[in-house]
């Protein structure tokens, strides 16, 4: 876990969670994945995730907002995901 906020924030981050919304120029999508597990800072509130959990959050975006400079061809739409729903069902499968 992160031991110190960024740039002038004294703040020391906490396990907790985040909400993020993603958009891809190009792609019609917005996405909001909610409950992100991060380390959160109590006074400035910057939120920092792990490796693992950025590259969950890719696989995620994946079928909205494509991979590789390939967006596939959707409607415009906006995507709300539970980070700790999703990831549980992907992994049972």
């Amino acid at each position: 876990m992160r031991k110190r906020c960024s740039g002038k924030c004294p703040g020391t981050p906490e396990p907790g969670a985040t909400t993020q919304t993603f958009e891809r120029h190009g792609s019609p999508v917005k996405v909001t994945i909610h409950r992100i597990p991060a380390a959160v800072c109590p006074l400035c509130h910057e939120a920092y995730v792990s490796r693992e959990t950025g590259r969950q959050i890719d696989v995620l975006l994946e079928p909205f907002h494509g991979k590789h400079g390939h967006i596939p061809a959707l409607p415009a739409a906006e995507v709300t995901i539970d980070f700790a729903e999703a990831t549980a069902a992907s992994q049972a499968a």
